[in-house]
C-alpha cells in the first residue's frame, strides 16, 4: 500500500474486510485520528471495546508494522474534520427523504476515495493495454455483472470488440478461449467470487492482459491479475454490496472510456457516427 496515502484512505479501502471487532476500533480512529493518536495501545482498546490485539490487527490489516506507526499516521492526519462515511448508517424508521441524503452522502465518500485509492501509473497501463487490445473480455457476477455490461455497451460504441460474461459458467468458457493480445477486465467487490477468479487465472494463462477492479486489495482476484484498481465501497446493514461498490466501479470503467477516446482518434470518430446514428433513426420515427 502506498506511503502517501493516509490513515482515513487505508480505512477506506480496508473496510469491507474489516470485522465488527476492527470496525470499533476504526469508527474511533476515523471520529477523531489527532484525538486517537494520543491515546496507548490500550486506550484505544479500552475506548473502543476491543483488546490490545484487535488494535494491533488493525494497524497490519491497514498495511502499518505495528501499532506505533499507525499512531504516527493518526497524529499525521491533524485535526480535519472527518467525511461522514460513518454517519450515513440507514435506520430502518428514515423518511425516504433521509435515506436519499445519507445515500447521496455515503456514495460520493465512496467515489471520492476511489478517485485517491485508483493509482494513477495502473490506469495508464490498464488503457494502454485496451487501446492495443485485440478483443476486451469482460467478466462480473451479479451487481458486478451490471458494471461490466455498462463497459461493454460504451466500448461497443467506439467500435472495440467486447463482451461482457456475467453468468460463471459463461465466465469461465470464454476465458478459455482467449489468446495473447486480448485484455480481460474483471469486477468483484469483493475480490473472492471463484468463477471470477478461475476466469483471470485462466486468462493469464493463456498470455492474455488481466485487470481487476476490486474493493479487496488483497483479495484473490487482486492477486491473480496483472493489475489491480482498488476501489472503495462497504456492505454494511441495508447497503448491499451491490450499493457500495456498483457506482465506485461504474467511476473507473468511466475513465478508462475516457481514457481510450483520447488515445484513439478511431474511436473518436466511431463514437460520433454511432451517435449520429441513434439520432437519425430517432429523428425519422418522430417524423
Amino acid at each position: 500500500m502506498p506511503e502517501s496515502e493516509d490513515v482515513r484512505t487505508r480505512l477506506l479501502a480496508a473496510l469491507p474486510r474489516l470485522t465488527p471487532t476492527a470496525l470499533r476500533v476504526a469508527h474511533v480512529i476515523w471520529d477523531d485520528p489527532a484525538a486517537a493518536a494520543q491515546l496507548t495501545v490500550s486506550q484505544l482498546a479500552e475506548r473502543s471495546a476491543t483488546s490490545t490485539s484487535a488494535v494491533v490487527r488493525l494497524a497490519k490489516t491497514l498495511g502499518y508494522e505495528g501499532y506505533p506507526q499507525l499512531r504516527l499516521a493518526m497524529a499525521a492526519v491533524g485535526g480535519e474534520e472527518g467525511a461522514p462515511v460513518f454517519a450515513t448508517d440507514i435506520d430502518a424508521d428514515d423518511a425516504l427523504s433521509k435515506v436519499l441524503h445519507k445515500l447521496t452522502a455515503f456514495e460520493t465518500e465512496g467515489m471520492m476515495a476511489t478517485s485517491e485509492l485508483a493509482d494513477p501509473a495502473t490506469m495508464e497501463a490498464v488503457v494502454d493495454a485496451l487501446v492495443g487490445a485485440r478483443r476486451v473480455h469482460l467478466v462480473g457476477i451479479g451487481a458486478s455483472g451490471l458494471v461490466a455490461m455498462d463497459m461493454a455497451q460504451k466500448f461497443t460504441r467506439i467500435g472495440m470488440w467486447c463482451g461482457a460474461c456475467i453468468s460463471e459458467d459463461d465466465a469461465v468458457v470464454q476465458a478459455s478461449l482467449l489468446q495473447a493480445g486480448d485484455v480481460t477486465v474483471a469486477f468483484s467487490h469483493s475480490g473472492e467470487t471463484v468463477a471470477v477468479v478461475e476466469a483471470v487465472l485462466r486468462a493469464a494463462e493463456a498470455g492474455v492482459t488481466t485487470v481487476a477492479v476490486t474493493a479487496g486489495a488483497r483479495s484473490g482476484l487482486a492477486n491473480a491479475a496483472a493489475h489491480t484498481v482498488l476501489v472503495a465501497g462497504r456492505e454494511d446493514g441495508f447497503r448491499s454490496a451491490a450499493m457500495a461498490s456498483r457506482m465506485s466501479q461504474l467511476l473507473i470503467v468511466d475513465a478508462l472510456y475516457v481514457g481510450v477516446l483520447q488515445r484513439t482518434p478511431s474511436a473518436a470518430r466511431a463514437l460520433r457516427r454511432t451517435y449520429e446514428v441513434v439520432a437519425d433513426r430517432r429523428t425519422k420515427e418522430a417524423e
